[in-house]
């Protein structure tokens, strides 16, 4: 006798984030206004929450719905107005220079995708709620944000192109090790500030000196 598949909420709700956490790496490449990059770092940042959140739900851990929270306090909030007011409001361009325009980046953040899919199926590694192959997704984001970060000649969008591939760090990190003591799990979380403090000041400089983050700009820096 045929049985019907059982369709779990929960990981058909994972999925749903992985398309949309995936979808939103490929809409990072189409986006060439620094603002507008931001924001969308801050959408993929609340589907790396969601996630979180969603696996805390289901198995019942508060450590890891905190750590969701916390995520998107710092993600989602924190880190893109931090951005968004005291950098890029201060700079005379908002469009950034691309090395490889967005049609030729959206095929080659594709075929990245799906080097990341290929590459996560070899490996026989389950992750909490993610269809097989669990790292496909976060892989993605990593090397998307690579990609990013080198096809976008302007500092912030380093930045942004940074924490792309740290989120697809941060989310396989929940989805192979859901059980990683809170404390691990939030210094994780807090190590993102140094970086984008780091970043944020040497963005300034450029942009004082130059009236421009663009890497070009650096140029007038030297000595």
């Amino acid at each position: 006798m045929h049985v019907a598949p059982h369709y779990d909420f929960a990981h058909a709700t994972a999925a749903l984030i992985a398309i949309l956490a995936l979808l939103s790496g490929l809409a990072l490449l189409a986006v060439k206004q620094v603002h507008e990059q931001v924001r969308v770092y801050a959408v993929q940042s609340a589907f790396a929450a969601g996630y979180t959140l969603l696996v805390g739900i289901d198995r019942s851990d508060t450590a890891l719905i905190v750590l969701a929270v916390w995520t998107a306090v710092i993600k989602v909030v924190v880190i893109p107005i931090a951005i968004d007011r005291q950098i890029t409001r201060q700079i005379s361009e908002h469009e950034v220079p691309l090395v490889v325009q967005v049609p030729m980046s959206l095929l080659i953040g594709v075929a990245l995708a799906g080097l990341a899919y290929w590459s996560a199926s070899v490996l026989t590694i389950h992750g909490a709620l993610l269809p097989a192959p669990a790292l496909g997704m976060p892989l993605a984001l990593v090397l998307i944000g690579f990609f990013f970060m080198i096809t976008r000649q302007n500092a912030i969008s380093q930045i942004v192109g940074l924490l792309t591939l740290e989120n697809g760090v941060f989310v396989a990190t929940v989805a192979i090790a859901p059980g990683l003591p809170f404390a691990i799990g939030f210094l994780l979380l807090l190590d993102l500030l140094p970086a984008v403090l780091f970043y944020g000041v040497f963005a300034r400089l450029i942009a004082a000196r130059a009236k421009g983050t663009s890497i070009e700009d650096m140029a007038v820096l030297r000595g």
